[in-house]
């Protein structure tokens, strides 16, 4: 019988949930924790896994030699310390996205794996989808060319709330919201996209960014930008886009590389040639 992964799931809200279903699926991981402070989540999930025990403090679940490994779903604002927690109490680690809330986070999240001996990894969707991994092949493969450019937006048209049972959980349910826990847009969808730049590259990191973004439709107390629009540029020239909005959905999603020779729409997954052979009439 293959062994079983024995993990702990901290922060059981949607994105909890949402993993605790498909891991329930997979024949090598066995969910044995749960932790959440917030107890309607945690009521939801022990309901989807009622054989897994039970915290509200992350660090006593840490402390659980039964835990082979964590999954971290919790805002933003959470995730460096847990991570870095986790990794410290030798435990794997899988940290939702976006990595951390400030670049200094950042670093000391690295600091913390490179000195450790578990494995970390940020849950950064694209990596594990076939479409992307194999159009990126053909990106590096030369199949369009030289990279001249990459854009990406995401539109939406609604006010990113999520329902709270009374007011004093607004900040809790609607962190997104707010700075003190949320970098908005950028954090939440561009990070996303914006890994499309970096991927197509081969690696190679921007050299600066320069953006800009406003409260202009949903002034409904939220600290956050409702719309944004970004311009990064990498050492080669080659520069890559990103806006967003969400008080209209008109565009949807796009991500589009372009080469020399070609472009590739990742999220319809087709690539386009620059010159088309010719037709018949």
């Amino acid at each position: 019988e293959t062994e079983k992964a024995r993990l702990g799931i901290i922060g059981t809200g949607s994105r909890g949930q949402f993993h605790l279903v498909n891991l329930l699926k997979d024949a090598s991981a066995q969910i044995v924790a749960l932790c959440d402070d917030y107890a309607p989540h945690m009521e939801a999930a022990a309901a989807l896994c009622p054989s897994a025990k039970r915290y509200t403090d992350y660090h006593a679940l840490l402390e659980d030699k039964e835990v082979d490994g964590v999954i971290i779903c919790t805002p933003l604002s959470m995730h460096a310390q847990m991570t870095i927690d986790a990794l410290a109490a030798g435990k794997h680690t899988f940290c939702e996205k976006a990595m951390a809330h400030t670049p200094e986070q950042l670093s000391a999240m690295y600091r913390a794996w490179k000195e450790g001996s578990r494995v970390l990894m940020v849950g950064q969707q694209r990596l594990y989808d076939p479409k992307y991994v194999q159009a990126m092949e053909l990106v590096h493969n030369g199949a369009i060319g030289q990279v001249v450019g990459i854009r990406n937006y995401w539109y939406r048209n609604n006010d990113w709330r999520r329902e709270v049972p009374s007011p004093e959980f607004e900040r809790r349910i609607n962190w997104r919201l707010y700075d003190e826990f949320s970098r908005g847009l950028m954090t939440e969808l561009a990070c996303h996209q914006l890994q499309n730049g970096s991927w197509a590259m081969g690696g190679i990191q921007p050299s600066f960014v320069t953006g800009t973004g406003s409260i202009q439709f949903w002034k409904d107390g939220r600290e956050v930008f409702e719309n944004v629009a970004a311009i990064y540029q990498y050492p080669n020239g080659v520069h890559m886009t990103f806006e967003s909005i969400i008080s209209n959905k008109h565009f949807g999603m796009g991500e589009q590389i372009l080469g020399s020779e070609g472009t590739i729409d990742l999220v319809r997954g087709v690539m386009y040639s620059e010159t088309p052979r010719p037709r018949s009439g």
